[in-house]
């Protein structure tokens, strides 16, 4: 990939503390302020990687074992004068290892369950979790992302039905617009490899 997503920093109790951009991060690996996380991720029958799928994961703390490290095609990476070198996507602060009193709220499944009151954007039905899906308004295949503004509550069956369409396509309107959270340490956007660091 090309495009240079945001980069989620952990402290050293691997507690998320809060995105970065992949400038600051370089910088920081380089001087080694953060050490980047080499991710495994289970890969799919026809070879593709599955980013919400974590196998396995391990602290580089070596810049030059970093810079050598094969660029799948999941990685985001830049160009440097030695050639492409990997983004990591998570980084762990070597020197930061106080505990977080207030966590960061990212959307995630049961945060955007909690901001829409588990009910349905579509149908405005109050229902439980087994009946809840979180629905990407602009579906992830066509471009849509994790962020709060993409992202609302669903019955499962009406998510079914809407499949990779956007709702104007498959007759539904949405009941209101999603919007961030006002309350707490509010981040925009949540990648499918941070979801197991981040609650």
């Amino acid at each position: 990939m090309i495009s240079k997503r945001p980069i989620l920093k952990l402290n050293a109790n691997y507690q998320p503390l809060e995105p970065a951009s992949w400038s600051d991060i370089m910088v920081g690996i380089f001087s080694k302020s953060f050490v980047p996380l080499d991710i495994s991720y289970t890969q799919n029958e026809d070879g593709s990687y599955d980013t919400t799928q974590i196998e396995s994961f391990i602290a580089i703390k070596d810049w030059k074992q970093w810079i050598k490290l094969p660029i799948r095609p999941c990685d985001d990476y830049v160009q440097t004068s030695k050639g492409p070198v990997r983004l990591p996507s998570i980084v762990i602060c070597s020197r930061f290892d106080r505990m977080v009193i207030k966590k960061g709220k990212f959307p995630t499944k049961q945060n955007i369950f909690r901001r829409d009151n588990y009910t349905c954007a579509y149908t405005g039905k109050k229902l439980q979790k087994s009946e809840l899906s979180v629905d990407h308004i602009i579906p992830s295949s066509r471009g849509g992302t994790n962020t709060w503004d993409n992202l609302v509550c669903c019955d499962r069956e009406v998510n079914n039905a809407k499949a990779d369409r956007t709702p104007s396509e498959c007759g539904l309107k949405l009941l209101w617009k999603p919007t961030k959270p006002k309350d707490g340490v509010v981040f925009d956007i949540l990648r499918d490899d941070w979801q197991m660091f981040v609650k």
